[in-house]
């Protein structure tokens, strides 16, 4: 059998169904490779040559603002007194230690 990347590379993706309802089913493969697992949210657009379908994250609102304004304190604490280059270089670091680390993709 195929790995997904072969199939890409040959254009010998398979073919999926519209069923009732619009619902399509992604192959398994394509699935597993993307790290896409039952119950996942995806978004879906137009795209120049066909559709667009992104992972998406639901954030809980309450949740995110707890972690943003315990981060503003924490700015707080560690800048008191300081001069507004040493702030934004707190808020620089803070930022980085959150953000999760970009996947690294392939140029062609």
């Amino acid at each position: 059998m195929k790995t997904l990347n072969q199939m890409t590379k040959v254009g010998t993706m398979p073919l999926v169904k519209v069923i009732r309802n619009g619902q399509i089913t992604l192959p398994k493969k394509l699935r597993e490779s993307l790290g896409i697992r039952e119950g996942d949210l995806l978004e879906v657009k137009p795209g120049k040559s066909g559709l667009i379908i992104m992972p998406k994250v639901v954030v809980d609102r309450e949740d995110a603002r707890e972690r943003f304004f315990g981060m503003v304190d924490q700015i707080r604490g560690r800048t008191r007194g300081a001069d507004a280059g040493e702030v934004s270089q707190e808020v620089d670091e803070v930022i980085r230690s959150v953000r999760k680390p970009k996947a690294k993709t392939k140029r062609r």
